[in-house]
């Protein structure tokens, strides 16, 4: 029987050898979190090597995830659209005599995105910057506001690219949020926050869970339904 550690919202398989001597912590083929370890070491020094690397772990599974068929890629080209707090703005393309205002090259501005034509060939890294600086500032300030709804506060935030996850939670209170959460209504970040505050009291989802869940969020299963219907819609 395959030896696994859970860990948060992480399933990790432990393949031990007498004959290794160091530790190998990889993703497989079909995206599973595997850790190669000597056939002696205590799950206690598995455990914390693994929270060490929490984060790489969303991250690689992040970039595993959107290696696999999705939605069209976007086209950096005028009219093409992007969403940005739940609404949807649409691309302007601009001339080679028109200079970006902005110092990130991509501007929002007067319901639209702006993007100088020479960064059009790296389209998706300008926009991803863009996003995730956003959602670094608008998820910090929301936490600020949301975080005494749940008597509970993060111990760090960090915007990874966290494949399916929305968010993660680690016991220690660090919190990961997708880029893409800035792609939400408001509404529906909110939840996400509320949701990953109680995961600072309850670590996995326990009745204990949803009952704080409920007193945050007494709404929280329509935002659920709405993820599960409406969710892959917000990609880049």
């Amino acid at each position: 029987m395959n030896e696994i550690i859970n860990i948060d919202d992480l399933k990790i398989e432990v393949r031990r050898s007498a004959r290794r001597l160091n530790v190998d912590l990889t993703i497989d083929r079909d995206g599973g979190v595997v850790i190669a370890v000597p056939d002696q070491m205590q799950e206690k020094e598995i455990t914390r090597i693994i929270r060490n690397k929490q984060a790489w772990i969303y991250t690689a599974l992040g970039r595993k995830q959107a290696s696999k068929k999705g939605p069209p890629p976007k086209e950096y080209v005028s009219g093409e659209g992007f969403f940005y707090l739940g609404r949807k703005y649409r691309l302007k393309v601009l001339r080679d005599d028109q200079p970006a205002e902005s110092a990130d090259g991509l501007q929002l501005k007067n319901d639209r995105f702006f993007l100088p034509r020479d960064l059009v060939a790296k389209g998706r890294e300008v926009f991803l910057k863009w996003y995730t600086d956003r959602a670094a500032e608008w998820i910090t300030r929301r936490m600020n506001t949301l975080k005494g709804r749940v008597a509970s506060a993060p111990q760090s935030i960090a915007i990874l690219d966290l494949g399916f996850r929305w968010a993660s939670c680690t016991h220690k209170g660090k919190m990961f949020f997708h880029w893409r959460t800035i792609l939400l209504p408001p509404e529906r970040i909110d939840y996400l926050i509320l949701h990953e505050l109680v995961h600072v009291h309850e670590h996995n989802h326990s009745p204990a869970f949803y009952e704080r869940l409920r007193r945050a969020s007494p709404d929280h299963k329509q935002h659920e339904n709405w993820f599960l219907r409406n969710g892959d819609l917000y990609s880049l």
